[in-house]
């Protein structure tokens, strides 16, 4: 939509724009949250707008704020799910070096759980 002109012609500026949003949004999903999450949030906060037909009526009232809500937006986002990626990595980074010898003493009594998530109940129910 934003590359279009008022004149129905091609709008560079517009164009540009969205390139650049979407090559951010790419860079900060892929590198700082593993893929997934942020474009999910993007996505279904999309498909909300579009649906209730709410994106004008917020675009009319903000006015030219709007952008740059959606982005503060986005970026909170961006934050909550680092935030909840980073909760799960001090859950279950218990990993240290060893040698051959202490590796294989050790995997005598080690913990043998299939997933990740099997590690992570046991942890949470540990007596304090």
């Amino acid at each position: 939509r934003a590359c279009m002109s008022q004149h129905s012609g091609f709008d560079e500026g517009g164009f540009l724009s969205g390139m650049v949003k979407s090559r951010v949004a790419v860079v900060v999903g892929f590198f700082l949250l593993g893929k997934g999450q942020l474009y999910g949030y993007i996505f279904a906060g999309r498909i909300l707008l579009d649906v209730t037909g709410s994106f004008e009526l917020i675009k009319g009232l903000l006015g030219e704020y709007t952008e740059p809500i959606f982005w503060a937006l986005t970026l909170g986002a961006v934050y909550y799910a680092y935030q909840a990626d980073a909760a799960v990595k001090r859950e279950t980074a218990d990993f240290e070096t060893l040698t051959r010898e202490e590796a294989l003493e050790r995997e005598k009594t080690i913990d043998k759980s299939a997933t990740v998530f099997e590690k992570m109940g046991k942890a949470r129910s540990k007596p304090k």
